[in-house]
């Protein structure tokens, strides 16, 4: 399943106010989610990898992820503070220094990056969040940016926004789990 859809309903579930119509979106996410996906997909959407009870956590640092950002980007991390006090959501910034992002390789250049990338798949986020947040001991942290930095090369401005919003622990869609499991009861029952 690819990324991008499930950044297109949370960029609907942002915009409602609705518990009806936040379940009704989250339904039909559910519903066209494959079977082998459908536990990473409700998970990404609570902005967790698992249950509360593993103990393990996404949360990586702004700094590290601006870090990485910086890296996919090529803006400096300068820049992207300062974009973030100004726009005060890491995702947006995200969002807009993907979409305004500079030519970091002649690849770029000449605009076969944009041919190279890898269309982003839900299991590719998860997995690449689950090493992320399994890393531990001496170079975890640059091991962490580096994962970082690449799902986020090959993400598009939407996906990178959700993306940045969830490995920082700032999902913010405003859903609660009942109504999650709302949406499983009427997706599958």
């Amino acid at each position: 399943m690819l990324y991008s859809v499930l950044a297109d309903i949370y960029e609907k579930i942002e915009a409602t106010t609705k518990r009806g119509e936040m379940t009704a979106l989250l339904v039909e996410l559910l519903k066209n989610s494959d079977i082998e996906v459908i536990d990473r997909v409700v998970y990404l959407t609570q902005g967790k990898l698992c249950p509360d009870y593993v103990g393990l956590e996404l949360g990586i640092a702004e700094k590290l992820a601006l870090r990485a950002l910086s890296t996919a980007s090529g803006f400096s991390i300068k820049a992207l503070e300062d974009m973030l006090g100004r726009l005060g959501d890491i995702g947006i910034v995200a969002e807009e220094a993907l979409s305004k992002g500079k030519a970091t390789s002649i690849l770029d250049f000449f605009g076969a990056e944009e041919a190279a990338r890898q269309a982003l798949t839900v299991e590719r986020v998860y997995d690449t969040f689950m090493k992320i947040a399994k890393a531990t001991g001496e170079g975890s942290q640059e091991f962490k940016i580096s994962q970082l930095s690449a799902l986020l090369k090959d993400a598009k401005p939407k996906e990178a926004k959700y993306i940045m919003r969830t490995i920082t622990g700032k999902l913010r869609l405003g859903i609660a789990d009942m109504t999650i499991l709302d949406a499983l009861a009427i997706a599958f029952g």
